[in-house]
């Protein structure tokens, strides 16, 4: 089987979209599919267009997104199908980016695509549908019924996902898998060592680890409350902030350790970024809007539990009262600080949840886990295909 791994960045980009798409090439071809890499796909957009968009944004009117242009998207198109009329390849494989350069391509042409979210679902979760203007909420519309329709397996990273597509659009089960995304780590630890990690770690303070670009989106605020909330309670807890650097004041800076952004894809940052994970006893992932959360899953790999809110694709990773726990929102921190104390107070409680979230990594959220599943689709579905023929 060769692959046309095609977007519109780059593929060698370790930083790409939390790392994912440098993760999927490498996770597939350690599978032994073989690619053929096909990236930094030119933007090309008529003057006309430009100018619309700088008038949409120098007006303060509802936001335009030119990305999603049928002028933008079908050049792109039109590129990778002559790449693939080529020859050598048996489908197109796009990891879904900002600019959806599969949305166009012929139906002809067997394309497999690997996404958090249709676009429809993904802008209405960060910012909301109502806040682009309407020629945009036509053209995302268009764009998601166009590829879901024409596309031979559209691959999602959640259940809720997949859930959306079908409610949205009635795509029919048959034609969506749900694959998740896998930790995004240069090296995963040795189950043996992450089991002396857990039974290591110190008792006090209970330390929380809050991992994130956007403090407020991700639930930065509402983890310090919860923080305060367990010292309410006589617990030690302190917060280790990575991503980010808040402004704080000095009672909230005397719970917290900022630590800012750490590139983990370099040799110091995954130090640094291991060093953390391994003291962690708990990560916080109070998002109010998250597609899906690749931290959830790195953590899992160091046998870190998590406390999330049940939102968006959460829920597919981590599973209440099993490899972590699930608030809903509106957080409660009360509720979620004696979810914890409980949990904090009984040892072998604790214990058994660790290993059950570093047991779930190695079980289905780690790379060579997603490649496998991915692999077997599509050798499944280009079978099944008339025109495919696999090498």
């Amino acid at each position: 089987m060769k692959l046309l791994y095609a977007c519109a960045d780059g593929a060698d980009d370790p930083l790409l979209w939390s790392g994912i798409v440098w993760n999927c090439r490498h996770a597939l071809e350690t599978a032994g599919v073989q690619l053929a890499v096909f990236d930094r796909i030119p933007f090309e957009c008529p003057l006309p267009l430009r100018l619309r968009h700088q008038l949409h944004k120098r007006l303060g009117l509802k936001t335009h997104y030119l990305q999603i242009e049928p002028a933008v998207l079908r050049p792109a198109a039109r590129r990778i199908a002559a790449r693939f009329a080529e020859g050598d390849c048996d489908a197109v494989f796009c990891p879904g980016t900002g600019v959806p350069v599969h949305t166009y391509l012929p139906a002809g042409v067997p394309v497999f695509t690997y996404l958090d979210a249709t676009k429809r679902s993904w802008i209405e979760t960060y910012s909301g549908l109502e806040t682009l203007c309407a020629r945009s909420r036509r053209q995302v519309e268009q764009a998601d019924r166009v590829s879901l329709r024409h596309h031979t397996l559209t691959f999602f990273s959640s259940d809720w996902a997949a859930n959306e597509a079908a409610r949205d659009y009635g795509v029919p089960a048959d034609r969506m898998a749900v694959v998740p995304f896998g930790a995004n780590l240069l090296a995963a630890p040795k189950l043996a060592e992450v089991e002396a990690w857990i039974t290591a770690r110190r008792r006090d303070p209970l330390r929380l680890l809050f991992l994130g670009k956007e403090w407020e989106r991700k639930g930065g605020p509402e983890a310090l409350a919860l923080i305060r909330a367990l010292r309410a309670l006589g617990l030690p807890a302190t917060l280790d902030i990575v991503g980010c650097a808040p402004s704080l004041d000095a009672a909230d800076h005397a719970l917290t350790r900022i630590h800012g952004f750490i590139d983990h894809s370099s040799t110091a940052g995954e130090k640094q970024f291991r060093a953390l994970l391994r003291e962690a006893h708990v990560l916080l992932f109070l998002s109010r809007a998250e597609a899906y959360g690749i931290a959830l899953c790195e953590a899992a790999a160091f046998g870190v539990p998590a406390y999330a809110n049940a939102v968006g694709g959460i829920p597919t990773i981590v599973r209440d009262g099993v490899n972590g726990w699930l608030g809903s929102l509106p957080f409660s921190a009360e509720a979620a600080a004696a979810t914890l104390a409980a949990a904090w107070r009984s040892p072998d409680h604790y214990r058994r949840i660790a290993l059950a979230a570093r047991a779930d990594y190695e079980a289905r959220l780690n790379w060579p886990a997603a490649a496998l599943s991915l692999k077997t689709h599509i050798a499944r579905a280009l079978a099944a295909h008339p025109a495919a023929s696999v090498r």
